[in-house]
């Protein structure tokens, strides 16, 4: 029946996770494509030339732009939706991000945190280390960060451990091993197996 593009989105701010993976319609097979994480610098406040409203305008086009570049030619899109922010900045930042998922025009499944992780690691209680060391082991070709040795000897990483910015795309592949097991989903690619056998006849 052949395969779809579908992504996964760790959405915020400063950095936005994002991993395209190519599903098997047949099997459900996942095999990753590429992943990416948009980082944003916070210019503004710097030397005072720059406005925080006007850095955030830009931070928010980056992620924009960025996020429609990785989605070209997927059919659906599996996210986490922020939430639950403590200050009056991370709320913000979380209206940006919301903000960027809304101008996405393929379908879109929405991923609770605790799916993911049960998804993935399959612990409720699973950390950033261990979502991580589950994506890199199941996909060990990728290009993941990695620590360089530490020649001060002041971290607690050995060179070639797994790097903590690693997060970000991890968390992107683990939302799509969960978002595939939506029930929302399942009645979608049970639309898209049905046209892939039409068009074979």
């Amino acid at each position: 029946m052949g395969s779809i593009l579908v992504a996964g989105l760790d959405p915020a701010l400063a950095n936005f996770g994002i991993a395209r993976m190519w599903l098997d319609l047949e099997t459900l097979n996942l095999r990753l494509d590429r992943f990416r994480t948009i980082v944003t610098e916070k210019l503004a406040g710097k030397k005072k030339v720059i406005r925080q409203n006007s850095d955030d305008l830009r931070r928010s086009r980056e992620l924009h732009e960025g996020m429609h570049q990785e989605l070209h030619g997927c059919t659906a899109v599996f996210a986490e939706i922020p939430s639950g922010a403590q200050h009056a900045r991370a709320a913000l930042g979380f209206g940006i991000a919301i903000g960027v998922l809304a101008s996405c025009k393929i379908p879109m499944f929405e991923v609770m945190p605790l799916e993911t992780k049960l998804g993935s690691v399959g612990s409720k209680t699973a950390g950033k280390p261990e979502v991580i060391a589950w994506a890199a082991n199941r996909y060990p070709e990728a290009s993941w960060q990695r620590y360089e040795a530490d020649t001060r000897g002041k971290s607690p990483h050995k060179k070639g451990d797994l790097h903590d910015d690693n997060e970000h795309v991890a968390d992107a592949i683990a939302i799509v091993h969960a978002g595939i097991c939506l029930p929302d989903f399942k009645n979608l690619l049970t639309f898209l197996k049905a046209t892939a056998t039409a068009n074979t006849q």
